[in-house]
């Protein structure tokens, strides 16, 4: 399952399509009853999760694959370690879209 997040993907500064995993939605945007407690909303996370993919693609700006690592609210109030892989690859009628995923998911 992809989630698109284009239109909030195109605030952070992004100007192709871009998609999460299901995975990385579940485990960096919805809401855990500690990311409640700490004040997170979905918009907030999200929009977190953008901005530090954009500010890692521009550390890489001609690489297809980058990593990116963000702080995130999971099931304790203290904010773990995120690691997470961006691609840019062909989309369904071979235009150049983002995916953002776990490692290991594809």
């Amino acid at each position: 399952m992809l989630v698109d997040v284009t239109e909030q993907a195109r605030k952070a500064g992004f100007k192709i399509p871009v998609a999460l995993t299901g995975g990385v939605w579940a485990r960096c945007v919805e809401m855990t009853e500690a990311a409640e407690k700490a004040g997170n909303s979905e918009d907030s996370r999200l929009s977190d999760l953008l901005w530090m993919a954009r500010a890692a693609a521009a550390q890489k700006p001609d690489a297809r694959e980058v990593d990116v690592r963000l702080h995130v609210v999971t099931d304790s109030p203290k904010a773990a370690l995120v690691e997470l892989t961006m691609q840019c690859g062909p989309g369904d009628d071979g235009e150049p879209v983002i995916t953002i995923m776990l490692p290991g998911e594809d």
